[in-house]
């Protein structure tokens, strides 16, 4: 900004005036007129002082605003770098299974999780960006990698709530890899998953993988087979019983997943 120089004599000449009465004060020469001198002075040094604080204060204001600019958009790139890896990583890991086909995805991102509170509680239900705009019905399934995420149940234009395999209230008909013994996977809530309803005379293991048996519709919908519900780490087994059962644990962090993909039929 450029300062008009009738101003800038002015504020030269009281500071000049400034600097030459300090000086004399100093050698005592206006001792006896200086309770006059300061209360004459005083505005004038203080209008000049200011005068100039606001000049120099122009331009290191200025470059102090430019500076935070910069750092601003540097942290921005820096995150939208950060968000571009990551989005990489899940795509080529996602289109590198083969179950279920990359060509039937749609990336999606998680932007909610009601009732979620980290360190107190785990998601039940996500909500992703997208919609019946992008083809997402209700009944479509979500997954990560061949990991079974949860079902949507409810679609608008632009966003779809997805119901997780650990929900209370999910169930799928399902085997496990190694023994193929049939049952049915319960979510239990706060992240809980069982295998129920399996005969006695079954074989269950302990670090079995459990999937989906599949049933789907000859409309698509439903959810495919083979999709990975989660790995049995206990069995519950009681002769007096007419079934026994299997805690699992699911292979995924729910509490930590950012992008899903929804299974388009």
């Amino acid at each position: 900004m450029k300062q008009r120089p009738e101003v800038t004599a002015y504020f030269l000449i009281f500071f000049i005036l400034s600097v030459a009465i300090f000086a004399l004060s100093k050698t005592g020469v206006l001792s006896p007129f200086e309770p006059i001198f300061q209360t004459i002075i005083a505005p004038v040094q203080s209008t000049v002082y200011n005068g100039f604080s606001f000049v120099t204060g122009i331009g290191s204001n200025s470059k102090i605003k430019d500076l935070e600019n910069k750092n601003d958009l540097l942290t921005k790139k820096l995150l939208d770098q950060d968000k571009l890896i990551k989005d990489n990583k899940a795509l080529n890991d996602q289109f590198l299974t083969q179950n279920p086909p990359s060509d039937n995805l749609l990336p999606a991102q998680i932007v909610g999780a009601p009732g979620f509170v980290p360190g107190l509680s785990v998601p039940e239900d996500y909500i992703i960006d997208k919609g019946l705009a992008d083809g997402v019905k209700v009944g479509d399934a979500v997954v990560v990698g061949d990991n079974l995420i949860g079902i949507v149940y409810k679609t608008t234009k632009y966003l779809s709530s997805v119901s997780l395999v650990t929900n209370s209230s999910a169930s799928f008909t399902a085997k496990t890899m190694e023994t193929n013994a049939l049952g049915v996977v319960k979510g239990q809530g706060g992240g809980g998953l069982i295998l129920d309803n399996v005969v006695l005379s079954d074989n269950l293991k302990v670090g079995d993988l459990i999937v989906t048996k599949g049933d789907a519709s000859v409309l698509g919908e439903g959810v495919m087979p083979g999709l990975i519900l989660g790995e049995i780490v206990a069995i519950s087994k009681n002769p007096s019983d007419l079934f026994q059962r299997a805690k699992l644990n699911a292979r995924v962090n729910f509490s930590k997943l950012y992008k899903v993909f929804v299974v388009i039929r």
